[in-house]
């Protein structure tokens, strides 16, 4: 199942398992992103701080409930972090 293209917050920044947490706009649901379409994804997700907004495409990540697969991932703001 493949969503739109949402707006998250970040509000939990990459683990050691990949996993990062994020929010939706404007609906507050949140979702464990735990696989990644590519390595440029899981990169420009790891590079993330909290409270940064990031568009995204998820899918569901297996059967397991609330894990999901980001297919797209496109910054849309930062709050700290690293310059590019």
């Amino acid at each position: 199942m493949m969503s739109e293209t949402n707006a998250y917050t970040v509000i939990s920044e990459q683990n050691d398992h990949d996993c990062t947490t994020v929010r939706a706009h404007p609906r507050n649901e949140t979702y464990h992103v735990v696989d990644y379409a590519d390595d440029d994804a899981r990169d420009t997700v790891a590079d993330l701080p909290v409270g940064s907004v990031v568009k995204m495409e998820l899918s569901r990540a297996g059967r397991r409930s609330n894990v999901w697969r980001a297919e797209a991932v496109r910054t849309a703001h930062t709050d700290g972090g690293s310059p590019e």
